[in-house]
């Protein structure tokens, strides 16, 4: 490994504090992956290598069922552990997701054979994917469970947790992979965004999103979970 990737790591290594999560064996077989903007890193059903963890830039990842419908799972940011799943299902080591790559990425990867010969038995490491998993079902819970949630409460949750990772102000994904994730018509997005403009509680232009009431969208959040 040349002079400036060993640089690199080593910076990501510290910045994320990864030490303290993988077994020393992870650390010797560590690498980088870069991946260009509109680019695939994983293909959905193509062998399950490696297990990669987002530490820089942001994926989409994205799910063909057997009927070839297209769903968008989650807009990853770091740290996002890509493989997770996989290592604990039986698909023939074969990679679950497709992982699109939104913007310039860095990953770190990890063999797979690394990961099921030291990792298994590495509490650090375990307890590191429990959490991601944890977050995965969480998020999914959110945004795609509730039967009974109107599209603007799965908008104004969606809004809300965002704003905890980004801030007030957001730049929404394409209406079509965000509708995807709530699991409604790109058309039931559109007058949802459009009624939480006219309450005040957003303000939109095309993609970007301020909110502008927080205290109300945090209470109405808080008032689902009371009553749902």
């Amino acid at each position: 490994m040349c002079v400036d990737k060993q640089r690199k790591l080593k910076n990501y290594i510290d910045k994320y504090h990864l030490d303290s999560i993988f077994p020393l064996e992870f650390m010797q077989k560590l690498d980088l992956v870069d991946v260009k903007k509109n680019t695939y890193l994983t293909h959905q059903s193509s062998n399950f290598t490696h297990l990669y963890i987002l530490v820089e830039g942001k994926l989409k990842v994205e799910f063909y069922n057997v009927n070839g419908k297209f769903f968008v799972f989650a807009f990853a940011t770091p740290l996002f552990l890509i493989g997770d799943l996989e290592l604990f299902h039986s698909q023939e080591n074969n990679i679950i997701n497709t992982i699109f790559a939104q913007e310039q990425s860095v990953l770190l990867s990890i063999p797979l054979e690394t990961v099921k010969t030291f990792g298994l038995t590495a509490p650090g490491f375990l307890e590191f994917v429990c959490k991601q998993l944890s977050n995965k079902l969480f998020e999914s819970f959110l945004f795609r469970s509730g039967v009974f949630l109107t599209v603007e409460d799965k908008l104004k949750r969606f809004l809300y947790y965002n704003s905890e990772r980004n801030g007030f102000v957001q730049i929404l994904e394409r209406r079509e992979d965000l509708a995807s994730i709530l699991g409604v018509s790109v058309r039931q997005l559109n007058r949802a965004i459009k009624s939480l403009n006219e309450k005040g509680i957003i303000m939109s232009k095309n993609k970007r999103v301020e909110i502008i009431d927080y205290d109300f969208l945090k209470k109405d959040i808080e008032f689902q979970f009371d009553v749902k």
